[in-house]
């Protein structure tokens, strides 16, 4: 039986619609992550002074620049490492996703490695945090790849334990010379880790960075630079820590 054009029209919306809405949900929704975390640091009326400098810090950031060399990084990256045969990537392998995974980020110039996703059972588009699982493969020789430098995380070097200031390290007590039974004051004790907003700087510096990568995505997908990959719909973009078993979309792509 045909379909009448109301019908058909509405068959074009349902279609069309998730392709736009879906990738404006992920902003939105790393927005809301983003703006959480600020909101808690501006509600801290003793922000630490440490802390509140690596916030000054990441306020500074040239965030326009990094998306310049940042799309210039995944042009040369797409070219030289995800579709190219002579370093062993089969292109006849469709995608279900590249994941951009970084480990340790207390320090400059972290870079993320990529990893192309070939099969995966049970996969689903997503917009918002999920758990990967293990029920998945990457594509060969798509593995560790060059992926994207994460230059937002740079002021948080200054919370490694190496860069600490002395009254956040507690180098001032001597454990072996504690007599046993011997009572240490709590106040002794200054773990930087336990300072109002010391979590959330951390995570205000992973959302607004998720967003420029995301902005830089969504841009070069416009210009269907992507197209030079071989994908399946609902093709994502990814990005976690290692082992943190948290997973961000950055971008959804249909055929």
């Amino acid at each position: 039986m045909s379909k009448n054009p109301l019908q058909l029209i509405h068959e074009t919306i349902s279609i069309n619609k998730p392709k736009t809405m879906t990738n404006e949900l992920i902003r939105k929704n790393l927005t809301k992550r983003k703006e959480s975390y600020l909101s808690v640091l501006n509600s801290i009326p003793n922000l630490d002074s440490y802390l509140k400098e690596i916030l000054k810090n990441l306020n500074k950031f040239d965030f326009s620049s990094y998306k310049q060399n940042l799309e210039n990084e995944i042009l040369e990256n797409l070219k030289e490492w995800w579709t190219n045969s002579n370093k062993g990537i089969k292109k006849e392998e469709q995608l279900f996703a590249i994941l951009f995974e970084y480990d340790f980020f207390f320090k400059k110039n972290v870079e993320a490695t990529a990893y192309g996703i070939e099969e995966w059972k049970d996969y689903r588009a997503q917009t918002d945090k999920f758990n990967m699982g293990f029920n998945y493969d990457f594509a060969t020789e798509f593995y560790a790849c060059p992926g994207i430098k994460l230059n937002f995380f740079d002021s948080l070097e200054a919370l490694d334990h190496s860069n600490l200031p002395e009254k956040y390290t507690n180098n001032n007590l001597n454990l072996d010379e504690l007599k046993i039974g011997e009572l240490i004051e709590i106040d002794e004790f200054n773990d930087i880790e336990d300072l109002l907003g010391y979590q959330e700087i951390i995570e205000l510096h992973k959302f607004q960075g998720m967003l420029a990568v995301h902005d830089v995505l969504l841009k070069l997908d416009s210009r269907k630079i992507f197209e030079s990959l071989n994908y399946k719909n609902n093709f994502m973009f990814l990005i976690d820590e290692h082992d943190s078993g948290e997973v961000y979309p950055l971008l959804l792509k249909n055929k």
